[in-house]
């Protein structure tokens, strides 16, 4: 099977080179533990190979994604400018929405139009007041923002869009979505959040073709707090179940060596 680089070395060589190509990964981790910063390492390596990417912001805006990679010598800005890179800013699109509702504003960003025509939202005139209401951005929308010929896609977090779903609902959507992006061979990265990981019964580790578990917890051997990997699934491909110790560094990740049972999952 055909891979996609990683940008992390050493993950590439546990998983035989890279992400498996065209399939949905799932990456899923308490806060701190470095969830967005993997999806930063997938886009600046798919960027450096001519990849075209997609982004998919839901709860940090372009310009704090963009110092972020910066910071890590992960840049990003020049990929946009050429034509490789895009960030969808649905975090606009989500707290504009309340603003207005509250009347703290009371126009559509140019983001938020963007948006909103690309995934056909129905805009209408309120029955009790003047302007506009607007349906809230479904899960499901998300596939109408990553076009075909898009090769990489990273969703930052998609634990948003599940709050409020049942978990059949859930699994449904979820399901279309990697059926609908694998069909038109973009490789994704979904990140999710702990909160709803546990909230939809982890039943996005059915849904995906590989998962990355990332942890924040007490090495017992050095009565210190630190940052795991596990690898329970990666379709495909020969993997070891062995927990790798990880930090981030002002380079981004950097693995270290595998501790076997060195922390309960």
């Amino acid at each position: 099977m055909e891979r996609m680089p990683t940008g992390i070395a050493n993950l590439d060589k546990k998983i035989s080179g890279g992400y498996p190509k065209g399939k949905g990964i799932l990456i899923t981790g308490v806060p701190g533990a470095g969830k967005t910063i993997f999806g930063l390492h997938f886009l600046h390596k798919s960027c450096m190979d001519g990849k075209k990417c997609i982004m998919i912001a839901t709860e940090e805006t372009p310009e704090d994604l963009l110092e972020q990679a910066a910071m890590l010598g992960l840049g990003l800005d020049s990929f946009i400018e050429k034509g490789l890179l895009k960030i969808k800013p649905v975090i606009e699109f989500r707290t504009r929405s309340i603003a207005r509702d509250a009347h703290l504003v009371d126009d559509y960003s140019d983001n938020e139009i963007d948006i909103i025509e690309e995934t056909g939202l129905d805009r209408y005139i309120k029955p009790d007041q003047e302007g506009f209401n607007l349906e809230e951005i479904d899960l499901i929308d998300l596939v109408r923002l990553i076009p075909e010929g898009t090769e990489v896609a990273v969703i930052d977090n998609i634990g948003v869009l599940a709050f409020g779903l049942g978990a059949k609902e859930f699994r449904d959507k979820f399901d279309t979505i990697n059926r609908l992006l694998a069909k038109q061979a973009t490789t994704m990265l979904y990140i999710m959040d702990e909160a709803a990981y546990e909230m939809t019964h982890k039943i996005a580790d059915y849904s995906t073709y590989g998962s990355v578990k990332l942890m924040v917890k007490e090495n017992p051997y050095t009565g210190k707090n630190e940052r795991f990997l596990s690898i329970p699934k990666m379709r495909s491909t020969k993997i070891s179940l062995d927990i790798t110790v990880f930090d981030i560094t002002s380079a981004g990740i950097s693995l270290k060596g595998s501790k076997a049972k060195i922390v309960e999952l």
